[in-house]
């Protein structure tokens, strides 16, 4: 299983690297992901992204303190 976090803010989109989770076939376990830090720019939302298999997280959003 392979996955990466999406981040938008005002500066765009920013993609982290790709991580990867090894599941053996029957293993019925909980998994977690890697967890990173990212400082963004302003509110926006981060998504967790599986690209294999492919499956998209509901994107969550945030707003920046001042």
């Amino acid at each position: 299983m392979q996955y990466h976090w999406t981040r938008k803010d005002l500066n765009g989109t920013a993609v982290s690297v790709t991580y990867s989770i090894v599941i053996a076939a029957g293993d019925t376990a909980a998994h977690s992901v890697v967890t990173d830090s990212w400082t963004p720019a302003s509110a926006g939302t981060e998504q967790l992204v599986f690209t294999i298999p492919g499956f998209a997280v509901t994107p969550q959003s945030w707003t920046c303190r001042t």
